[in-house]
């Protein structure tokens, strides 16, 4: 199963969002362009605007994911808007 239906915390404005993660590299840059827009303004209202420059990770078993801010310089990781993900079924191909 490679589609997933994704769905952010409560606290989150992010609408769901289905992915196909065939290329998991591309999933979570598709999943980073759709949340980021909504996750902009209630991170600047928190104090933590800096946190939008973010990517998404899921975990190895694709059940879980969160954002992730990685601060190099202060040696410092932060995750923030937990998400599950669902596998979607997808449609059978067509016979012929």
């Amino acid at each position: 199963m490679t589609t997933y239906l994704i769905e952010f915390g409560p606290a989150w404005p992010v609408p769901p969002i289905t992915v196909d993660y065939s290329d998991p590299t591309a999933a979570a840059r598709l999943v980073a362009e759709h949340a980021i827009p909504h996750l902009r303004p209630v991170l600047a209202e928190k104090g933590r605007p800096e946190l939008a420059d973010c990517y998404f990770h899921a975990n190895r078993g694709r059940t879980v994911g969160a954002f992730m801010h990685v601060d190099l310089a202060e040696e410092a990781v932060t995750r923030f808007c937990p998400a599950r993900l669902t596998p979607v079924n997808q449609p059978a191909a067509p016979v012929s």
